[in-house]
């Protein structure tokens, strides 16, 4: 039996800011040749040595990595948005269809191009947080609650 539920990442794509203050949704471009994206969260845990407990793990300081890679295959508007926003905090969003996912600010980190023996130029890029970032429903477009605050 298929699963009903399996939904590809075709939908799932990156949008910059049209500018360093862009908050709208209409404020975002698309980034037209996005071929994939990944987004990592990770937390550098305090660890601290208790007598009676052990080795105790506190909350730390949270850290968001976003990377994808573009080709050159069609015309896109945001690789000029791309190539200015570099070592610079510029807003960015992961959109699921017309829903944002993530929302927030980004610091460019690293860029790498590749021209492919056939085919076309890649490009990949890697981005920090620079800010908060909102985490939403992808299903609803809606701000993930805290559900401590529920």
């Amino acid at each position: 039996m298929a699963t009903e539920n399996l939904k590809l990442g075709k939908d799932c794509r990156v949008y910059i800011g049209k500018n360093s203050t862009a908050t709208e949704d209409t404020d975002f471009v698309l980034v037209e040749n996005e071929n994939e994206l990944t987004l990592s969260y990770s937390v550098d845990a305090q660890q601290i040595d208790t007598k009676s407990q052990g080795k105790v793990s506190l909350p730390g300081t949270e850290s968001w990595e976003f990377s994808f890679t573009t080709n050159a295959a069609l015309t896109d508007a945001a690789a000029n948005l791309l190539a200015w926003a570099r070592n610079k905090s510029w807003p960015y969003q992961i959109r699921e269809g017309e829903n944002k996912w993530y929302a927030g600010r980004f610091l460019l980190t690293g860029v790498e191009h590749g021209a492919q023996a056939v085919g076309v130029r890649e490009s990949s890029f890697t981005l920090s947080n620079s800010g908060t970032i909102t985490e939403y429903d992808p299903t609803t477009g809606l701000e993930l609650a805290d559900p401590t605050e529920v």
